[in-house]
């Protein structure tokens, strides 16, 4: 019972830590403000179950990044042998907006990944932990693969255009999906524009 009280805790703060985050921006997340918000009275609880406030921050996008792989995997293996630049572009942007899609209204995990990439002592170790997992090396290794020289200047820049067009547009969708604006596209279907649009910008690389 202890082990399963203790483990509940840990989710409870790692899912307030993200809606906080998310809502309010990483600088206003203290492990003080983060107990609290998680009904812990005891004021070390954040460090006893997680641990200091980037470790916490990293477990929640351990966490989401896993679940992504979990997609993502099939998508690569059905995209390998594709000569196609757009089949290895979905395989490394739909795992997102599928992920964010199985998340449901309102969801928070975008926004707290677009705080979490624009912190400057975070930015590093964040996108260690969303890059580095053997499934993330195949899809970027795949894209590269078929987007032309990867010594060519301009495409590491677009690469990275593409990275914060992902992020970015991600978080603001969830953001207007949670107000309940009417008239927005879907996850689907962002998911679609986000596909074509990073598939003409690495195509451009090669002109």
């Amino acid at each position: 019972m202890t082990g399963g009280r203790s483990a509940a805790t840990r989710a409870r703060l790692l899912a307030t830590a993200e809606r906080l985050i998310a809502e309010d921006g990483v600088a206003q997340v203290s492990s003080r403000r983060l107990g609290q918000e998680a009904g812990q009275a005891n004021n070390s609880a954040v460090a006893y179950h997680v641990g200091t406030m980037a470790e916490v921050i990293l477990a929640v996008l351990r966490e989401h990044g896993e679940a992504m792989d979990r997609i993502r995997a099939a998508m690569v293996d059905a995209a390998e042998g594709s000569t196609r630049l757009r089949d290895h572009v979905e395989a490394l942007v739909l795992p997102t907006t599928l992920h964010l899609a199985e998340l449901g209204v309102p969801s928070h995990y975008a926004r707290f990944a677009a705080h979490v990439v624009s912190d400057p002592v975070l930015r590093a170790p964040a996108l260690s932990v969303t890059t580095s997992t053997p499934v993330m090396h195949r899809a970027l290794r795949a894209v590269a693969a078929h987007a032309g020289d990867p010594a060519d200047p301009a495409l590491f820049t677009r690469s990275a255009m593409a990275r914060h067009a992902i992020v970015h547009t991600c978080a603001e969708r969830e953001a207007e999906l949670a107000e309940g604006r009417s008239g927005i596209p879907g996850w689907a279907e962002t998911g679609e524009i986000l596909v074509d649009g990073i598939t003409a910008l690495l195509t451009t690389s090669r002109r």
